[in-house]
């Protein structure tokens, strides 16, 4: 049956709604990954993104609201690079200690070409904690982060299978540790020092004595030697 020109205008018109709301999303996170999310107004935002700022709380009733959404989209984006190391024939005959350096050696490479999502996500997580907000409204943010968390555990559960990875010759490195715990602190660690080169990385002299992503490859190298 023909689609009738009411429902082809609707579909349109949701269509349209989605195109702007991604252009403002992506224009947020410019200017929160450059300045910081405190300090940008909802009128800076409607100015970059080229509409009006009662046209902008239309679609974000609040800045907190707009912020999620550019974290979400960070994030899909994110997954997205990861998507290209898992979804290959190659990845997928590697052992799990293997399969494990590929997915965090996509975090070395990001330190030099994607050096605006790390300091967003740590504008990001200074915004929602100093707002209290609670954790339903970051379901969804939770649940795309989980997506590239998965993939890190998933690689290691095949590692102790295969036996790739076996915590060192008696495990006494990680005593009384869960796999998770221990995916989560590779992680975190990991995060944790691409976040202070993206932020700070050549703020002091010693800073730039060291390559930031020279940096991450020896951190990797650290993990991986105690996993293997």
């Amino acid at each position: 049956m023909p689609m009738q020109a009411a429902e082809r205008r609707k579909i349109e018109m949701e269509n349209l709604r989605n195109e702007r709301m991604r252009h403002i999303v992506e224009c947020a996170f410019g200017l929160f990954a450059e300045k910081g999310i405190e300090s940008i107004s909802m009128n800076e935002i409607a100015v970059q993104a080229e509409i009006g700022v009662a046209s902008l709380y239309r679609y974000f009733q609040t800045k907190e609201d707009l912020a999620i959404e550019a974290a979400i989209y960070a994030w899909g984006v994110e997954e997205r690079v990861f998507s290209g190391v898992f979804s290959t024939e190659e990845y997928g005959s590697l052992s799990g200690l293997e399969q494990i350096r590929s997915l965090l050696e996509v975090f070395q490479d990001a330190v030099v070409t994607q050096r605006s999502f790390f300091s967003f996500i740590y504008y990001f997580d200074s915004f929602i904690t100093k707002g209290d907000v609670g954790a339903e409204k970051l379901r969804r943010y939770d649940e795309t982060v989980n997506v590239t968390n998965q993939l890190v555990i998933n690689a290691f559960s095949k590692g102790r299978k295969d036996g790739s990875i076996h915590l060192g010759k008696s495990g006494s490195a990680f005593p009384e540790a869960s796999d998770l715990e221990i995916c989560f602190t590779m992680m975190h660690s990991l995060f944790c020092v691409a976040q202070k080169i993206a932020i700070s990385g050549e703020m002091l002299q010693m800073d730039r004595a060291f390559e930031g992503r020279r940096q991450i490859e020896i951190l990797i190298n650290m993990m991986l030697s105690a996993l293997g």
